[in-house]
Protein backbone atom coordinates (compact mmCIF):
# COMPACT_ATOMS: atom_id res chain seq x y z
CA UNK A 1 0.00 0.00 0.00
CA UNK A 2 1.55 3.87 -0.84
CA UNK A 3 0.02 6.72 -0.18
CA UNK A 4 0.38 10.07 -1.73
CA UNK A 5 0.70 13.73 -0.23
CA UNK A 6 0.38 16.55 -2.29
CA UNK A 7 0.60 19.64 0.05
CA UNK A 8 2.34 22.79 -1.54
CA UNK A 9 2.17 21.48 -5.11
CA UNK A 10 1.96 22.67 -8.12
CA UNK A 11 1.25 19.48 -10.36
CA UNK A 12 -1.43 18.49 -12.28
CA UNK A 13 -2.29 14.96 -13.49
CA UNK A 14 -5.27 13.50 -15.77
CA UNK A 15 -6.22 9.45 -16.26
CA UNK A 16 -4.84 8.07 -19.61
CA UNK A 17 -8.57 7.40 -20.52
CA UNK A 18 -10.35 10.06 -19.72
CA UNK A 19 -12.01 7.98 -16.69
CA UNK A 20 -10.92 6.72 -13.31
CA UNK A 21 -11.59 3.57 -13.71
CA UNK A 22 -7.56 3.15 -14.95
CA UNK A 23 -4.35 3.31 -12.81
CA UNK A 24 -2.66 5.25 -15.40
CA UNK A 25 -2.24 9.12 -14.96
CA UNK A 26 -0.28 11.33 -17.04
CA UNK A 27 1.41 14.33 -16.12
CA UNK A 28 -0.13 18.04 -17.79
CA UNK A 29 1.25 21.19 -17.31
CA UNK A 30 1.55 22.53 -14.41
CA UNK A 31 -0.02 25.35 -12.09
CA UNK A 32 1.07 28.57 -12.71
CA UNK A 33 1.45 28.45 -8.51
CA UNK A 34 1.26 25.61 -5.69
CA UNK A 35 -1.43 26.14 -3.32
CA UNK A 36 -3.18 24.05 -0.38
CA UNK A 37 -6.96 24.83 1.17
CA UNK A 38 -7.92 26.11 -2.96
CA UNK A 39 -10.98 25.32 -4.94
CA UNK A 40 -12.20 23.97 -8.03
CA UNK A 41 -14.19 24.09 -10.98
CA UNK A 42 -14.96 23.27 -14.51
CA UNK A 43 -16.83 25.31 -16.70
CA UNK A 44 -16.54 25.47 -20.32
CA UNK A 45 -13.37 22.87 -20.92
CA UNK A 46 -11.23 25.01 -18.59
CA UNK A 47 -10.66 24.31 -14.81
CA UNK A 48 -10.93 27.49 -12.49
CA UNK A 49 -8.45 27.47 -9.67
CA UNK A 50 -10.01 29.81 -7.04
CA UNK A 51 -8.42 31.25 -3.41
CA UNK A 52 -5.38 28.89 -1.31
CA UNK A 53 -2.85 29.67 -0.05
CA UNK A 54 1.00 28.92 -0.54
CA UNK A 55 4.08 29.71 1.63
CA UNK A 56 6.31 33.26 1.76
CA UNK A 57 10.06 32.72 2.08
CA UNK A 58 9.48 32.41 5.83
CA UNK A 59 7.13 29.60 5.47
CA UNK A 60 4.25 31.20 6.46
CA UNK A 61 1.23 31.03 4.99
CA UNK A 62 0.16 33.72 2.49
CA UNK A 63 -3.67 33.96 0.88
CA UNK A 64 -3.54 33.59 -2.95
CA UNK A 65 -6.40 36.08 -4.50
CA UNK A 66 -5.86 35.80 -7.89
CA UNK A 67 -7.65 32.93 -10.03
CA UNK A 68 -5.83 30.72 -12.82
CA UNK A 69 -7.89 28.64 -15.28
CA UNK A 70 -6.42 25.56 -16.84
CA UNK A 71 -7.87 24.70 -20.96
CA UNK A 72 -8.32 21.10 -21.04
CA UNK A 73 -7.73 21.46 -24.43
CA UNK A 74 -4.48 23.15 -25.15
CA UNK A 75 -2.88 22.18 -21.88
CA UNK A 76 -2.33 25.23 -20.68
CA UNK A 77 -3.04 27.31 -17.48
CA UNK A 78 -3.93 31.09 -17.65
CA UNK A 79 -3.60 34.07 -15.08
CA UNK A 80 -6.82 35.43 -14.81
CA UNK A 81 -7.23 39.65 -15.55
CA UNK A 82 -9.44 39.29 -12.13
CA UNK A 83 -9.32 38.69 -8.44
CA UNK A 84 -10.80 37.46 -5.82
CA UNK A 85 -12.36 40.10 -3.27
CA UNK A 86 -10.82 38.55 -0.45
CA UNK A 87 -9.09 35.85 0.25
CA UNK A 88 -11.15 32.21 1.07
CA UNK A 89 -9.44 28.75 2.18
CA UNK A 90 -11.02 25.86 3.08
CA UNK A 91 -14.54 27.07 0.79
CA UNK A 92 -17.40 25.22 -0.72
CA UNK A 93 -17.95 26.11 -4.11
CA UNK A 94 -20.77 25.13 -7.16
CA UNK A 95 -21.52 26.10 -10.49
CA UNK A 96 -24.63 27.40 -11.86
CA UNK A 97 -25.43 28.63 -15.37
CA UNK A 98 -21.48 30.04 -16.03
CA UNK A 99 -21.22 31.38 -12.63
CA UNK A 100 -18.68 30.04 -10.11
CA UNK A 101 -19.82 30.53 -6.13
CA UNK A 102 -17.07 30.13 -4.00
CA UNK A 103 -19.03 29.73 -0.12
CA UNK A 104 -17.52 30.50 3.24
CA UNK A 105 -14.11 29.46 3.64
CA UNK A 106 -11.43 30.65 6.22
CA UNK A 107 -9.07 33.58 6.72
CA UNK A 108 -5.75 33.17 7.70
CA UNK A 109 -5.91 37.37 8.53
CA UNK A 110 -8.35 36.71 10.84
CA UNK A 111 -8.12 32.57 11.61
CA UNK A 112 -12.02 32.81 12.00
CA UNK A 113 -14.14 31.27 9.39
CA UNK A 114 -16.09 33.42 6.64
CA UNK A 115 -19.56 33.85 6.02
CA UNK A 116 -19.20 35.94 2.40
CA UNK A 117 -19.83 34.25 -1.30
CA UNK A 118 -18.18 35.39 -3.87
CA UNK A 119 -19.37 34.99 -7.39
CA UNK A 120 -17.07 34.45 -10.75
CA UNK A 121 -19.01 35.19 -13.61
CA UNK A 122 -17.27 33.34 -16.97
CA UNK A 123 -20.00 33.54 -19.24
CA UNK A 124 -18.79 36.24 -21.46
CA UNK A 125 -15.34 35.38 -22.18
CA UNK A 126 -12.94 38.60 -21.58
CA UNK A 127 -15.50 39.92 -19.31
CA UNK A 128 -15.52 37.66 -16.49
CA UNK A 129 -16.38 39.52 -13.50
CA UNK A 130 -16.21 38.97 -9.30
CA UNK A 131 -18.90 40.28 -6.60
CA UNK A 132 -19.55 39.45 -3.62
CA UNK A 133 -23.08 37.46 -3.42
CA UNK A 134 -25.50 36.87 -0.73
CA UNK A 135 -23.91 36.60 3.03
CA UNK A 136 -24.41 33.68 4.62
CA UNK A 137 -26.51 33.24 7.87
CA UNK A 138 -23.29 31.91 9.85
CA UNK A 139 -19.51 31.69 8.94
CA UNK A 140 -18.57 28.14 7.96
CA UNK A 141 -15.07 26.69 6.81
CA UNK A 142 -14.69 23.33 5.08
CA UNK A 143 -17.93 23.24 3.68
CA UNK A 144 -19.83 21.53 0.89
CA UNK A 145 -21.95 23.00 -1.30
CA UNK A 146 -24.16 22.08 -4.51
CA UNK A 147 -26.96 23.81 -6.48
CA UNK A 148 -30.62 22.02 -5.96
CA UNK A 149 -33.74 23.21 -8.05
CA UNK A 150 -35.74 25.01 -5.87
CA UNK A 151 -39.26 23.33 -5.76
CA UNK A 152 -42.40 24.01 -7.66
CA UNK A 153 -46.03 24.82 -6.56
CA UNK A 154 -48.70 25.45 -8.61
CA UNK A 155 -51.68 27.49 -7.59
CA UNK A 156 -54.97 27.68 -7.58
CA UNK A 157 -55.28 29.55 -10.73
CA UNK A 158 -52.67 27.15 -12.17
CA UNK A 159 -49.96 29.60 -11.90
CA UNK A 160 -46.07 27.86 -10.82
CA UNK A 161 -44.65 29.55 -8.13
CA UNK A 162 -40.84 29.29 -7.30
CA UNK A 163 -40.64 29.32 -4.18
CA UNK A 164 -37.86 32.37 -3.08
CA UNK A 165 -34.49 30.60 -2.21
CA UNK A 166 -34.52 32.22 1.36
CA UNK A 167 -37.46 30.51 2.61
CA UNK A 168 -36.77 26.35 1.15
CA UNK A 169 -36.13 26.06 4.67
CA UNK A 170 -39.34 26.98 6.28
CA UNK A 171 -41.90 24.46 4.37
Amino acid sequence: MSSVSCLYTHALFKNSAGILFTNKWISRSPMLQRRVYHSMAAVHRKLYVLGGNDLDYNNDRILVRHIDSYNIDTDQWTRCNFNLLTGQNESGLAVHNERIYLVGGYSIWTNEPLACIQVLDVSREGKEEVFYGPTLPFASNGIAACFLPAPYFTCPNLQTLQVPHHRIGTI
